[in-house]
């Protein structure tokens, strides 16, 4: 019997400690103009309360007409993610905790220390989720968690990525630790998918691209598709693919790639290797009759072709902006060991100098199709 009372009594002091407790599911981090020692933070915790019309600067936000919103936000311009979580502490009852992030959002305009120093402290803050997405927004962050979606900001980016959903392909999903991971490692370089915001919700495609913590250049979603082709693998993407003044459609398509570096005296060569199946989903015929299977060789060809010369472009201007996203550095160095100094002070001039040699091979099948 006084087990069962202590057992009762140890519930309730959980669920009392639980009931003060908010989550911060969603970070924003803007630019403050004129101010390199501050920034702007956007705090987004879940709307577990009634509804209501007011808006407090430093406070919660409302859209128009008091009309009731599955978040709320805090406004703080601050030194560090610390400093902004006290100073939103005192408007709000709950104790803000950041076991449960989902989002991290930085203006792809934040400079290179901006970018560090934000990074840095939510990897030392013990408490913080370290597979928390991180995305950038040529847009404000802030503008991304007010954005009009069905969930919290926070919540509907996480689960662009958390779910089977087809379009991983135009995007290249990256959670904090392997952003950190990137940015202090030899021989590869970080990267964000970019986010931008819709009048009825949000929309992910591109890629953001780093030197270290610092912002380079933005690949467009149809360059990520190529990226991710060389770099990772995709899955159940549908593709349009051009040949000469007609053009075809694949679906279903997924990839596997693998690539390494040669050193041909001191002449570096950087290989990839590009597996590609898909689906005929249309013939150039626009299915008036049954494609043969000369016909499926030879958009075998076409597909080869085609992602050969796109990656090929890709991989030019990733050099050109001395990027290695992709990771040849961290695998030559990984394979020579004794060359990690090198690769750490040299590999950006090494990578840009280096010959480029991708082979792509393509299967796609007509199975299940009426053509």
């Amino acid at each position: 019997m006084m087990f069962l009372v202590l057992l009762c009594v140890t519930g309730c002091g959980d669920y009392q400690k639980i009931n003060e407790r908010s989550q911060i599911i969603g970070v924003g981090v803007d630019a403050v103009p004129g101010r390199n020692d501050v920034l702007a933070f956007t705090l987004q915790i879940p709307n577990l309360e009634k509804p209501t019309s007011q808006s407090m600067n430093l406070g919660t936000s409302g859209r128009q007409g008091g009309e009731s919103q599955p978040y709320k936000n805090f406004y703080v311009e601050a030194t560090s993610l610390q400093s902004a979580l006290a100073r939103a502490q005192t408007t709000y009852d709950k104790s803000f905790f950041l076991g449960n992030m989902e989002t991290i959002v930085f203006q792809s305009q934040l400079s290179e220390q901006a970018v560090m120093r934000v990074t840095e402290q939510m990897m030392r803050d013990e408490s913080l989720d370290k597979l928390a997405v991180v995305v950038a927004s040529p847009s404000s962050a802030r503008s991304v968690l007010e954005a009009n979606t069905s969930s919290p900001p926070a919540t509907y980016i996480e689960s662009m990525w958390t779910r089977s959903i087809p379009q991983r392909g135009f995007t290249a999903p990256t959670r904090l630790w392997e952003f950190w991971r990137d940015a202090e490692l030899i021989g590869r370089e970080p990267h964000m998918p970019l986010v931008e915001t819709l009048d009825d919700g949000v929309k992910v495609g591109g890629t953001l691209a780093f030197q270290g913590y610092r912002p380079v250049w933005a690949l467009s979603p149809d360059d990520t598709v190529f990226y991710n082709l060389l770099a990772h693998d995709i899955h159940a993407l549908a593709l349009n693919i051009p040949d000469g003044d007609k053009s075809f459609d694949i679906k279903n398509t997924s990839s596997r790639s693998s690539f390494y570096v040669t050193d041909d005296h001191g002449m570096l060569t950087l290989h990839d290797s590009i597996q590609v199946n898909a689906d005929l989903a249309s013939s150039e015929g626009l299915g008036q009759r049954p494609t043969t299977n000369a016909e499926s060789e030879r958009y075998e060809d076409v597909i080869e072709s085609y992602v050969r010369e796109n990656a090929l472009n890709v991989l030019k201007r990733l050099q050109e902006n001395q990027t290695d996203i992709v990771g040849f550095g961290f695998w030559y160095m990984i394979k020579h060991p004794k060359a990690a100094m090198l690769v750490r002070d040299q590999w950006s001039d090494m990578f840009r100098h280096a010959r480029l040699d991708v082979q792509v091979h393509c299967t796609i099948s007509r199975e299940g199709n009426l053509i």
